[in-house]
């Protein structure tokens, strides 16, 4: 099956959350969630998440602030971010890339897509190929 991880999926609008944190535990992963980037933050100790999948539009804290706070916390520097938006300019790219995220996937994507881009980068970080 591969690298079994802890996955954190921090998206504001459930149906996404849902179907994510769904998929990710047929896989045989350990997956918890948060509507935003506060709640977040609070999960990150206790939880210690592999992967954190996060939107970027969000209420309160959105996802390029958290994923700065994160990176600014040497606990979670293997920590892989996933960032998923809707908005998929350049621009928001390059603000993602630079708060540290690992990949961007645009809104809507393909969850068979997303779910091997996760594999991938996990296999590869723990050495399996």
């Amino acid at each position: 099956m591969g690298f079994l991880a802890r996955i954190l999926i921090v998206d504001d609008e459930s149906p996404i959350s849902t179907l994510l944190t769904q998929t990710f535990e047929q896989e045989g992963h350990q997956v918890t969630s948060a509507s935003n980037g506060i709640e977040c933050m609070n999960k990150m100790a206790s939880f210690r998440p592999d992967v954190v999948v996060m939107d970027i539009m969000m209420p309160k804290l959105d996802g390029v602030d958290t994923t700065r706070l994160i990176r600014r916390n040497k606990n979670y520097e293997d920590t892989v971010i996933v960032a998923l938006s809707a908005k998929a300019d350049e621009e928001t790219r390059k603000r993602m890339r630079e708060a540290g995220a690992n990949l961007f996937m645009r809104k809507p994507f393909v969850i068979a897509k997303l779910v091997a881009r996760v594999t991938q980068i996990l296999e590869t970080r723990s050495g399996m190929k």
